[in-house]
């Protein structure tokens, strides 16, 4: 079975990485040693390998360049040769042969020169392609946020003059509101005014009255007062000097006893000293 590199990139390094399981697999798929080790060295050359930017398992190459695990000839990655029939091309020193080696399976009369060309050409178109798309898809996304930012300050102006009037609309109402509760309140406070004017003279009223009946009713009971007051003066003054009289003989009867006793005891001593 005969194999491009391309395919064996897709089906094999799909995933960024070729290792041994790849190998075997493409062993089992009829690929022979010869193409895996040219496709492994294809596949590690770097810079000059666009297509595959994975990576390459060391164990993957090890595979590859064991014969026993092979079925007939194999070409060394170090540029040696084995062969067991002498059908597989030998790529070691020759030049034409390493070239090819390096670019792959190349079509009836294409050298690497033309592919080189072939490739640029239509790398260089897709680059081209690529810019064009870009600027469209630039051009078409600042149209829209264009588009956007217009719609934008339409529904801003929209919404400055919905506020403009529903502002102004309100300050009618307030200035409006404001003159009718300032009548309001004027006439309320007109009304308490009076009426309050009318509950104070009427207390000034009541209360002189009312003072006038306490001022009588209280010289009445002044009168009563001082009334009751001297005529218990005179009752307390009169008990006032019974008593006193009644202590004053009693204090007489005291003194003229003491005396007495005083006499007696100072004859009594006068008799023990003489």
């Amino acid at each position: 079975m005969s194999y491009k590199y391309t395919d064996f990139i897709d089906d094999y390094g799909g995933d960024g990485k070729i290792s041994k399981g790849d190998i075997k697999d493409f062993q089992s798929g009829g690929g022979s040693q010869s193409d895996a080790q040219k496709f492994l060295e294809k596949a590690t050359s770097g810079a000059k390998n666009d297509y595959f930017t994975g990576t390459v398992g060391d164990k993957a190459a090890g595979y590859a360049n064991k014969d026993g695990k092979w079925d007939g000839g194999s070409a060394n990655m170090d540029g040696g040769s084995s062969s067991s029939g002498g059908g597989d091309p030998t790529y070691g020193y020759d030049a034409v042969a390493l070239e090819q080696f390096r670019y792959g399976d190349l079509p009836d009369g294409m050298t690497p020169a033309v592919f080189d060309a072939r490739a640029n050409e239509s790398l260089a178109k897709v680059q081209a392609e690529g810019r064009v798309n870009y600027a469209n898809a630039v051009g078409k996304n600042n149209i829209l946020v264009q588009q956007l930012i217009s719609q934008s300050n339409d529904y801003a102006a929209q919404l400055g003059l919905q506020g403009t009037k529903y502002a102004a609309d309100r300050n009618l109402d307030i200035a409006q509101y404001t003159a009718d509760s300032e009548e309001r309140w004027r006439k309320y406070l007109g009304d308490v005014e009076s009426e309050t004017a009318k509950a104070v003279q009427g207390l000034k009223n009541q209360g002189a009255l009312d003072l006038q009946a306490i001022v009588n009713t209280g010289l009445t009971d002044v009168a009563d007062i001082q009334g009751a007051y001297a005529s218990e003066r005179v009752q307390l003054q009169g008990e006032y000097d019974v008593q006193r009289a009644n202590i004053q003989s009693d204090f007489e009867k005291f003194k003229a006893s003491r005396a007495k006793e005083g006499q007696i005891y100072g004859s009594l001593m006068a008799g023990f000293w003489s």
